[in-house]
């Protein structure tokens, strides 16, 4: 598969579309997917933390989560096809996408998120299973806020690996579960595992997304700090380091 470099990540240019389908595939083969969902924090982390951007660069699919993404690729003259958010592909899956690939529901493992959250998003999914949804809910772990170590107890992993999962969604903090995926990979027997934070708090309801308008305007990072304004200082540390890598990218 083709991949684009941006600011030393790789990104694999792909639509929505096609990631579910590649999704779907793994999940009917039991052959393993590692997504990587990097956005503008994935990018800017990377460039200081080497572990981190090993990650992404193991990862069997890496797509761009985020509207910053396209606009480096773009002025690198190395034009991704559009803005694939790990919440979208999520999204796509819970509705039905990928079911003629598949063919049965889709069944997630929760990973993190504050106490009780992943739990909470289990029920909402299994709710909708028995209205005749498409997913459903195998399992949910919230390990709590200790080292990568604290979190890869051998409970833990034996109780994903027999909840006969499809998909690990990790919602630990980007580094954190990033760092857990890549300890815990070889020891896994769930096919498609993704680092998707803010996933569990959409599907619990604790988090609203933003609106589409603002997605598509490249404004959901404001919309997340009206929801969570602890996030506003993680957004201005990333909006300055994207200036120094817009000058980067129009030197090529």
């Amino acid at each position: 598969m083709q991949v684009v470099s941006i600011a030393g990540l790789p990104f694999h240019p792909v639509t929505t579309a096609e990631a579910v389908e590649h999704l779907c595939v793994a999940m009917r083969d039991r052959q393993r997917l590692f997504l990587s969902t990097p956005n503008l924090n994935f990018l800017v982390a990377a460039q200081t933390d080497a572990a981190f951007r090993e990650s992404v660069l193991q990862s069997d699919l890496s797509v761009a989560d985020g509207m910053p993404i396209l606009w480096l690729a773009k002025r690198q003259g190395t034009p991704l096809p559009e803005r694939v958010a790990g919440s979208d592909v999520f999204e796509a899956l819970r509705c039905g996408a990928g079911q003629g690939v598949l063919g049965r529901s889709v069944k997630v493992f929760f990973l993190g998120g504050p106490p009780g959250v992943a739990q909470q998003a289990c029920e909402v999914l299994n709710a909708e299973h028995a209205q005749g949804g498409p997913m459903e809910g195998v399992g949910a772990v919230s390990p709590g806020f200790g080292s990568v170590a604290d979190m890869s107890t051998p409970e833990v992993l034996a109780a994903i690996n027999a909840s006969g999962a499809d998909f690990l969604v990790v919602a630990l903090g980007a580094k954190k579960g990033q760092a857990w995926i890549m300890r815990n990979l070889p020891h896994l027997r769930v096919p498609v595992v993704s680092h998707l934070g803010a996933v569990v708090n959409f599907v619990a309801g604790t988090v609203r997304r933003a609106p589409l308008r603002w997605q598509r305007g490249g404004m959901e990072w404001l919309w997340r700090i009206k929801e969570e304004p602890a996030l506003f200082s993680r957004y201005w540390h990333d909006g300055r380091a994207f200036g120094r890598l817009w000058w980067r990218a129009g030197r090529r």
